[in-house]
């Protein structure tokens, strides 16, 4: 697998990525106009350019909700370009393994779209923490971000010929019975990271790094898991239809152990004792049990940190490209934050807080 044309080109495009600099430049701008402003010294210049033309920002106008459509828009249009990008430079037998780390993010919209529909959460707000990726580039999103609930999801992606019509069919019965959303999640997970691990099959070194990559992914979705689980009082026999094979960090005899924790702190105790990766065994052990969220957070930029690393040590991989696919995906992350701590007046000193660089 020849990849020196594409990571030459990632090695171009991450002088693209933002600086520390850039960031508290933004995160001191004042209001959504202002990092608007600030923004348009960035390379996300041509892509808000394209979002006003379609939102038609008057240039005196005060309206908030104008503006938010016009970051937002920006936002989703740099990464999808950016993806088609990476896409387009890409050899044809590299586009399977990068289908297949694609996939996890077009889970990701699905989950986060699922969520939005069974909480009642608008498609406009629900709309602002997609990441076009893959077969879900905006216009599918936005389509699917549009159906009334989970059945209609289900029913579209089955129109479309989709192959996560699959999971969401044998989900869907015990969803509409028992009304958590952890069944549509997992369907989802089980199916995805089946299909990355087969795509990943074999001793060639880029269908090694995908795997390493994948078997991260499976870890940290198991103790999502738990610490979603915690409390419930599930039987062993309960909980072992929650855990995801694959993983290699997290043993399915320690994870239906853990599932019986009364509360979240426990099973952060408990995965801080059996985990022996030092990294993730410090990440865990200094995660705060009421805000789990810093915590995927955390162990998500270890997995980056890792891609990052190998692409390192072996330059001409698929490292890169996955290192770069992270790095895009954490930047818009970051920049969302920014926006929305704009909107509610959140202070910089706060704002800081949620962003990882």
């Amino acid at each position: 697998m020849d990849l020196s044309y594409l990571n030459a080109s990632i090695k171009a495009w991450k002088g693209e990525f933002l600086t520390q600099a850039a960031y508290d430049k933004l995160i001191g701008a004042e209001g959504i106009q202002g990092l608007l402003y600030c923004l348009k010294d960035t390379v996300y210049a041509r892509d808000i350019e394209a979002a006003s033309a379609r939102y038609k920002l008057v240039p005196e106008s005060s309206n908030r909700g104008n503006e938010t459509d016009i970051v937002e828009g920006a936002f989703r249009g740099n990464l999808a370009r950016a993806f088609k990008q990476l896409w387009d430079y890409s050899p044809e037998d590299a586009r399977i393994l990068l289908r297949a780390v694609f996939s996890i993010w077009e889970a990701y919209d699905l989950k986060a779209i699922a969520r939005a529909r069974a909480n009642g959460i608008s498609p406009d707000d629900s709309i602002s923490v997609l990441i076009p990726a893959g077969k879900m580039d905006e216009s599918a999103l936005k389509e699917l971000n549009r159906q009334k609930d989970i059945q209609e999801m289900a029913k579209l992606l089955h129109t479309w010929g989709s192959p996560y019509a699959t999971p969401f069919k044998e989900a869907i019965e015990q969803y509409l019975r028992e009304r958590d959303l952890i069944t549509i999640e997992l369907a989802l997970d089980r199916f995805v990271h089946k299909y990355c691990l087969s795509a990943a099959e074999g001793n060639e070194l880029n269908k090694k790094i995908i795997e390493q990559f994948i078997r991260q992914r499976i870890d940290s979705i198991n103790i999502s898991t738990l610490l979603k689980l915690a409390g419930e009082g599930l039987s062993p026999a309960g909980a072992a239809g929650y855990f995801l094979e694959g993983g290699k960090r997290i043993n399915k005899d320690v994870f239906l152990q853990l599932s019986a924790s009364k509360d979240k702190k426990t099973v952060l105790q408990g995965l801080a004792d059996s985990i022996k990766d030092s990294h993730w065994k410090k990440a865990i052990g200094a995660a705060d049990h009421d805000e789990a969220f810093f915590l995927e957070e955390q162990l998500e930029e270890l997995t980056r940190k890792e891609m990052c690393r190998l692409a390192v040590i072996e330059p001409l991989s698929i490292a890169l490209a996955v290192c770069f696919i992270y790095k895009k995906i954490r930047e818009i992350k970051n920049l969302r934050i920014i926006a929305r701590a704009k909107i509610f007046d959140m202070p910089s000193i706060e704002i800081k807080r949620f962003v990882i660089v």
